[in-house]
């Protein structure tokens, strides 16, 4: 442990996996009250525990992000629980991979509730609570899809730009209050989400895509949810005190990069 976010407070969206799970852990193990927020209760328990191994102050929550009543309950408990939360991570998504003509509404509503409303409802809630604290630091996990299209991904894709865009604009409101917002746009990157893309193929498809992925960046790998964890971290500390309103993209080159 290192003591670089002693007397902050982190809630973190989608902490049961992958990313958001990551990102609890890495701020817990520098210093910072952690909560852990997702619909996966078994594998907040999971995160929890790993958290506790390596020493951090973490606690869980079940929450839907995409429900307003479930969001204020959870930074009422965090506030109780921790104090006013300065760090909130929006890394709670879903992606939904599928033909637009065939897309149906439900599903629609589902990606649009998860990955644009409910970082804005979390934003806003945490915003409250950074106010009388007087700083903060708002980060919503993007994704390179914002500006580099890929079929299947229409609904997806909105969302993940919308983020952006109401990041960019959030900032303009929340400068006089001491709190910055950014955004991360993560590349391909080892997580559950992209054993999920490989689950429906045979081990000679999985490979061959897979190759496919690390030819589309610029240093031929796939990246590591550590990887998105440091730059939230960095957003996060006074190292970026001057940073706000822009969109880091943690691709390895995969959006500069164009092959022909």
């Amino acid at each position: 442990m290192n003591n670089e976010f002693v007397g902050e407070v982190a809630v973190v969206t989608g902490g049961a996996a992958g990313l958001g799970r990551e990102i609890c852990l890495a701020l817990a193990s520098s210093g910072a009250k952690v909560l852990a927020l997702d619909v996966d209760g078994a594998g907040l328990e999971e995160t929890k525990l790993l958290s506790t191994e390596r020493g951090g102050d973490l606690k869980v929550l079940q929450c839907d992000v995409a429900d307003s009543e479930s969001v204020k309950s959870a930074f009422e408990f965090s506030e109780k629980e921790f104090g006013h939360c300065t760090i909130m991570v929006a890394a709670a998504g879903i992606a939904l991979y599928t033909d637009y003509l065939s897309m149906g509404e439900k599903d629609m509503d589902r990606t649009i509730a998860v990955n644009l409303k409910g970082p804005l409802l979390c934003a806003q809630e945490s915003l409250r609570q950074m106010e009388k604290a007087g700083k903060g630091s708002i980060i919503f996990i993007s994704s390179v899809q914002a500006v580099m299209s890929l079929f299947g991904c229409v609904v997806y894709a909105a969302t993940k730009s919308g983020l952006i865009a109401a990041a960019r604009t959030l900032a303009l409101e929340t400068g006089k209050m001491g709190v910055r917002v950014n955004t991360i746009s993560p590349g391909t990157i080892d997580t559950p989400m992209l054993d999920r893309d490989l689950a429906s193929m045979n081990r000679e498809e999985a490979a061959k895509f897979l190759e496919k992925v690390k030819a589309a960046n610029v240093l031929g790998r796939i990246g590591k949810p550590s990887e998105i964890a440091d730059a939230v971290m960095y957003l996060s500390s006074p190292k970026a005190s001057y940073v706000t309103g822009i969109d880091l993209r943690v691709d390895a080159g995969f959006a500069a990069l164009k092959n022909i």
